[in-house]
């Protein structure tokens, strides 16, 4: 007789590995669409799909086949199985996991995937057709490892991108833990906040009648309106400029004043929200799994990056929930892209301190060491970046300024009086380190009643941020030394687990690593 184990183990299946992704080229109603990979690719998660354990319950070989439209994405979705065991006598009917496995998948896959013989009109451009483009603007255009590749910024209040997107959108939770769906059926004004960027390969074809565009990857971001404080303001450059009086004396300011309808008492002005001081959170952000390891995901990020730090009203962009493989890909761009600033370029640490500064009941001179507050929360919001990357990044360029034989805490036992100038500097920049993260976790910290503990916890967290600095660090070198692959063509029509410091939650937010979401259930602690 059979052990009960595996009997039940023939009717368990893991639904990520049997879960077959592929892209298919476009064809005409006639033509049979063929498959572009060689090898199906599988997803990442499907918890959100088939229930926290990624099992498909009461199946024999499941096969789950769906297959992308390269260019437009429209889904087409194949379910293979042997046998189907009916689940309603083991499972009660309000259980929450969907047992049947079309039921299941309904609720994440566009409904035209499901219907074979469904010929309705597209929204926009056929997409069988040569001339065939993805929705919005060109942000950029370069080759890479021999390849063309395009980036692509719309908004999904367009109709066209939302109808792409509700046909990708099943990505999301695939690739992305803790990834959702969005509500593309909401008001106008708030799809408007939301822009999506397009990654796509563009692949010379035999037939010259069929669209060259492949999708590599996608990142949405969303518009958040932010209180307009004075900072703000002055930092977006939203504040009135006071005319210039004939003796260059400042004058009085006049700003522009709303008016209001007498009888509805309504704005008689229009006011746009987008164009508001606002923060960009980057929300979602995918490169599919047959593109990564290419730097391509590097590529999209700075791209995306570069399109926010050039619109005028946006304060600051941040990420939410970022993945670790993306904090790492995300460091490297943006430090390369701060030292190309000649402010940030110059920081550098200090070889000695006033004594006083130095007593044990003084505060850490931390503004010493840096650099003012005054100089990097300029430079903090030329880059548009949220306080607490801008300060990893200042630490993490000021540690590239010290020598690799210095940065041993062998090294500086005798502190500020240590006898070689780098080794000081190391030590101060320690010292700087540590008050971040105090400062931090404070409310942890102080909690801690026994202070060897806390010293414990501060030096353990300072010692963990310095390692993955190195690791950093040692990235950022073998990029520096890498020849570029090919020449860039940019064009703008104008005309997207190691530990890090062990100390408390944050909620905030290799170039070579496999960058494949951002959203991550992970603690950032340092």
């Amino acid at each position: 007789m059979a052990d009960l184990s595996d009997v039940i183990a023939e009717w368990l299946t893991n639904s990520n590995e049997c879960f077959h992704i592929n892209l298919v080229r476009p064809a005409g109603a006639k033509d049979k669409q063929k498959r572009i990979l060689e090898e199906p690719f599988h997803p990442s998660f499907t918890y959100e799909i088939f229930g926290n354990e990624e099992k498909i319950i009461g199946y024999k070989d499941p096969k789950i086949y769906l297959d992308f439209r390269a260019n437009d994405l429209k889904p087409t979705i194949d379910l293979q199985f042997k046998h189907k065991m009916c689940m309603d006598e083991f499972f009660p009917k309000d259980n929450t996991q969907e047992l049947d496995m079309e039921k299941a998948l309904r609720k994440f896959v566009a409904p035209n995937a499901f219907d074979s013989t469904e010929t309705s009109k597209p929204t926009g451009p056929d997409p069988t057709s040569s001339s065939w483009k993805p929705p919005g603007e060109l942000l950029q255009g370069f080759k890479l490892h021999g390849k063309q590749f395009e980036i692509w910024k719309t908004s999904l209040a367009d109709v066209v991108a939302k109808e792409l997107y509700r046909n990708m959108q099943v990505l999301v939770p695939l690739f992305i833990e803790g990834g959702s769906l969005l509500e593309l059926d909401d008001p106008d004004w708030t799809i408007e906040r939301w822009t999506l960027f397009l990654l796509y390969e563009v692949t010379p074809l035999k037939n010259p009648s069929t669209s060259p565009y492949t999708i590599a990857g996608f990142c949405t971001t969303y518009r958040l309106w932010v209180f307009p404080t004075f900072e703000i303001m002055h930092a977006t450059k939203s504040l009135p400029s006071p005319p210039a009086s004939s003796n260059g004396d400042a004058t009085s300011c006049n700003p522009p004043r709303l008016t209001q309808d007498p009888e509805t008492y309504l704005i008689n002005e229009h006011i746009d929200p987008l164009q508001s001081p606002s923060r960009e959170r980057i929300s979602q952000f995918v490169v599919l799994p047959p593109f990564q390891g290419q730097s391509l995901g590097a590529r999209l990020y700075e791209s995306v990056y570069q399109c926010l730090l050039k619109t005028p009203n946006i304060y600051e962009i941040t990420v939410e929930d970022p993945s670790e493989a993306f904090d790492a890909m995300r460091d490297y761009s943006d430090i390369v892209f701060l030292r190309t600033l000649p402010a940030f370029n110059a920081l550098s640490l200090p070889s000695t301190l006033p004594p006083e500064t130095l007593r044990k009941d003084a505060p850490i001179p931390r503004e010493l060491i840096l650099g003012s507050d005054t100089n990097l929360t300029a430079l903090r919001h030329e880059a548009k970046m949220v306080p607490r990357q801008f300060n990893r990044m200042v630490e993490l360029h000021l540690l590239s300024t010290i020598p690799l034989l210095n940065r041993n805490t062998a090294r500086i036992t005798r502190k500020e009086k240590s006898s070689g100038e780098n080794d000081r500097k190391f030590y101060f920049w320690r010292l700087a380190l540590k008050d971040r993260i105090y400062r931090q976790n404070a409310d942890q910290l102080d909690a801690t009643e026994d202070v060897e503990e806390r010293i414990h916890a501060v030096e353990g967290g300072v010692n963990n941020q310095q390692e993955e600095y190195n690791e950093r660090l040692e990235g950022i070198e073998k990029r520096a030394r890498r020849n570029p692959v090919e020449s860039e063509e940019n064009s703008e029509r104008s005309k997207g687990k190691r530990k890090r410091a062990v100390i408390i939650e944050d909620d905030e937010d290799d170039e070579d690593i496999d960058v494949a979401s951002i959203a991550s259930s992970k603690k950032v602690k340092a």
